[in-house]
This record gives structure tokens, sequence and C-alpha cells, in this order.
């Protein structure tokens, strides 16, 4: 069965995912100007959500990317165009945060991990979700098991295999272990494929009420509200700290 081009439960998904990440950005911003407790951001709560919301975003993409191809051979040209907004807004991140952050700035964050990810997931589209599936458990786990020697120094800090002492950085997201949560969502879309559950899947959530359009539309813009919602929420802090001396 073939799928159609949006899937109201998806986007669904995606706007849970950008408001969790407004609301761990505008606590961060609380944060950095004195409103919430030195050290809220590094209890092991925070971290945690951190990484659930990464890991939703990168899932969310892998599936998307099989998505993409069940109608037939991916459209080069929608492929291309989704390919450079990402990387546009990872260098928008990247510039941004350095102006703002100095050496703290975004090396290899969310977007720029979705950007590789986006291109790496293109071999796997046509291996076995079982394959995809243990390669994903492997990334996921293996740096509980040590590093490669060989991949230590920080220019391989995108790979996420470093052994020297890493800059501070306000997001990081580098391949491994992140991009087994992006081939687990690839795993997860060719196995609805597989069972023929697209069309179910369509029907989960009724797209033309409502509260779905309204639940849908952020998830459909989830790029533009990402690069966006951060300099707001910050803005709108950094003037409360201001106006409040």
């Amino acid at each position: 069965m073939t799928a159609p081009q949006r899937f109201a439960i998806i986007d669904i998904a995606r706007t849970v995912a950008i408001i969790a990440m407004a609301i761990f950005h505008f606590t961060y911003d609380l944060e950095l100007f004195g409103f919430a407790p030195r050290g809220t951001m590094a209890s092991l709560e925070w971290r945690l959500f951190a990484q659930g919301i990464a890991g939703s975003f990168l899932f969310l993409s892998g599936f998307s990317l099989v998505l993409a191809t069940c109608n037939g051979a991916i459209s080069p040209r929608k492929y291309l165009q989704r390919l450079a907004m990402i990387g546009a807004g990872a260098l928008a991140v990247t510039i941004g945060t350095y102006v703002a952050m100095g050496g703290a700035f975004v090396r290899f964050g969310i977007l720029h991990h979705m950007f590789a990810a986006s291109i790496l997931g293109l071999v796997f589209l046509r291996t076995a979700f079982w394959i995809n599936a243990i390669l994903a458990l492997l990334l996921l786990t293996y740096p509980h098991f040590g590093t490669w020697p060989v991949f230590g120094e920080p220019h391989w800090l995108w790979l996420g295999q470093t052994s020297t002492p890493l800059p501070p950085m306000v997001d990081y997201v580098p391949l491994i272990p992140w991009f087994g949560a992006f081939l687990l969502g690839m795993c997860a879309a060719q196995i609805v494929t597989k069972l023929g559950l697209w069309g179910r899947l369509a029907n989960a959530i009724d797209p033309n009420t409502r509260a779905a359009r309204m639940m849908s539309w952020p998830g459909q813009h989830t790029l533009s509200i990402y690069l966006i919602h951060q300099p707001v929420l910050f803005g709108c802090v950094f003037l409360a700290r201001w106006l409040l001396g």
C-alpha cells in the first residue's frame, strides 16, 4: 500500500517534540539569567529530557525519509530542497551561537546531524529492516564499550569518538550514538511498509478536524520554529532580567 504525503499523527508527534524543545530552551534561558537555580540543566532529569527530545526528532526524521520513498523513488528535487534547508539552518545555528555564545558555539548539533543522517540514510533505504535495527542498537550502545583511538582527535568531534576533552558546546549530537535513533526511525517505517499499515496509520487521527489541523501546523514547520523560537525566548528572558534589574 502506498503512503499519502502527510500523516496527521506524524505531524503532531513533531509538534510535541518542538514544544518539548521550547520548554527545554526556555528553562535553559531562565537558568542563564538567574531565574532558575544554577545547575538546573545539568540535573539527570533535564539531561534525559534533552536526550529524549533529540532522539524523537531523529527517529521522526528517519521515519520520514522512508515515508518519502513509499510511492516510488525519492524525488531528487524535494530531497535536495529539504537537504539545502537543513544545511542552511545548521549553518545559521553555528553562526548565531558563535556570535551569542563565543567558544561554546554549536559545532555539530541536531540540525548538523539531520543533514548528515539524511545523506547517510540513503545507503540504508534498501537494507532489510532487521539489519537496520541491529545497526541502530549497536550504535546506541557502542559508547558504553569505549572509543576508537584512531578517531580520538578533536577534528573527529562530529563522529562522537573523541578521547580528548571536548570544548563547551550548547548543543552536541554526534553520529555515534545518535545515528542509531535515525536508523530506528527508518526501521519502524520499513516495518509499516512490510505489514501494509500505511492506511491504518494515516487514519489513526483524522487530519480534517480543527484540533488535528491546529496540532499539525507546528509539526509541518518545525525547521522554521526551531530557528526562531530560541532567539525569541532568549530575548524575552533577557528583557525580563533587564526590566527587573
